[in-house]
């Protein structure tokens, strides 16, 4: 899972350097993934070395944005 998580910050970090968002610090990407037989299943990744406190804090962070704003923070509108 280390390698993953080392691959999606990369992806991550290059496509904020694309769009001039800034540096990437640390990032949870949360994903719902199909496998071979069509099962749903949620997958969470963060970036290598972020504690599971700070997993959860930007989670609630990003949940609490989503339901203020009823988007994230690039909506279509950004």
């Amino acid at each position: 899972m280390n390698e993953l998580a080392e691959e999606i910050e990369a992806a991550l970090a290059e496509v904020f350097g694309k769009w001039e968002l800034g540096l990437l610090a640390r990032a949870v990407v949360i994903a719902e993934v199909l496998d071979e037989d069509g099962e749903r299943t949620l997958s969470v990744i963060t970036t290598p070395g972020v504690p599971d406190w700070d997993t959860v804090g930007l989670c609630r962070y990003g949940a609490l944005s989503v339901e203020n704003t009823g988007r994230g923070f690039l909506g279509d509108d950004e």
